[in-house]
């Protein structure tokens, strides 16, 4: 506690982060999202399913990261999307 809470300094080295990361594609993204959703198994039987899983899971991954809180925001988010689907 004796230093409070001062903002430390980085280095010059330690401001040097280089990123080789490279921005893929929508479409490459997309497809590694869908393929990655593709090896989830669907535990439910045939007869109770209304939604495909994959759409579930997609649905709540982008809302989520658009910042969906609960499940009512996950909703809106997928009829707020449902327009461009058609």
């Amino acid at each position: 506690m004796t230093q409070g809470f001062a903002p430390t300094l980085q280095s010059d080295n330690q401001k040097k982060v280089t990123s080789t990361t490279t921005v893929e594609s929508f479409q490459e993204i997309q497809a590694s999202l869908l393929s990655c959703v593709d090896l989830i198994e669907d535990p439910r039987t045939t007869r109770t399913q209304k939604h495909k899983l994959k759409d579930i899971l997609v649905i709540t991954i982008l809302a989520v990261i658009a910042g969906a809180e609960g499940w009512e925001d996950i909703e809106n988010y997928g009829l707020s999307k449902f327009s461009l689907v058609e």
